[in-house]
């Protein structure tokens, strides 16, 4: 009976962004649950436990209607949508907002209306599922400021841009999830800092502001992925599900 609840055999599971560092493990732990993995994503990267790959950058609209095309013509319907594709542009990031460089397309596009334009697409294939479910990964800098004073003496930043398109999405998963209950249920994830080799002094300040004293691990956001794909969240919608080790709270 417990093992039916988080059982994904067969599922078909289509997963934004397959490439990066969370979209692997993603791909690769809900394929070792038996779920049928299509990713997308800008380029190919060899993944034995894809089911298949379509290639299409989430930035052109064109792209995106051959992906809608290529799913449509192969797949009667999906079980889980799950948006992970994400443009951070931390390398094009200048401190002083009133830049243009502040500000530019890809933000709005990959991470909110191409998003959204993409999953209004695939609604009435996830109506064909007995359980479906859509997640939404966002960020905690969509509710949060930017503490600077974390990234003093480091070439890291994080674009204040960044922050309003994860805030859209937030907004955009609690209202479609009261459009298509109780149908689908739509969730978002937003994770706290993942440990990628960043300068100890950065890591050094995080985890003072950390209550669980270390940075977030890919498999901390996937075992929550999993939770909102399978039964053991099926009285779960509308929520944004805070993965960052109570630095929020903080």
């Amino acid at each position: 009976m417990e093992k039916d609840l988080i059982n994904l055999n067969n599922k078909i599971c289509i997963v934004t962004g397959c490439n990066g560092y969370i979209g692997r493990e993603i791909v690769n732990k809900l394929a070792n649950l038996g779920a049928q993995i299509i990713g997308t994503d800008m380029n190919y990267k060899k993944n034995k436990n894809l089911k298949a790959f379509i290639k299409a950058d989430l930035e052109k609209k064109s792209e995106i209607d051959l992906l809608i095309k290529a799913i449509n013509k192969k797949y009667k319907k999906i079980d889980i949508l799950i948006n992970n594709a994400s443009y951070v542009g931390t390398s094009e990031l200048k401190r002083n907002i009133y830049k243009k460089t502040f500000y530019n397309e890809k933000f709005e596009n990959v991470n909110l209306s191409n998003t959204i334009y993409l999953t209004n697409s695939l609604i009435y294939l996830l109506k064909k599922s007995s359980s479906p479910s859509i997640i939404n990964i966002s960020s905690i800098y969509s509710f949060l400021g930017y503490d600077y004073s974390l990234y003093k003496k480091t070439q890291m930043r994080k674009p204040l841009a960044y922050g309003v398109s994860k805030a859209g999405i937030i907004q955009y998963t609690k209202m479609l999830a009261n459009i298509l209950a109780p149908k689908i249920r739509v969730n978002a994830i937003s994770p706290g800092g993942i440990f990628r080799n960043q300068p100890k002094q950065f890591i050094k300040k995080y985890l003072v502001k950390t209550p669980l004293k270390r940075m977030g691990k890919e498999d901390d956001i996937v075992n929550a992925i999993i939770f909102l794909s399978c039964n053991l969240s099926s009285y779960i919608t509308g929520q944004n599900l805070i993965v960052d080790g109570g630095y929020s709270n903080a």
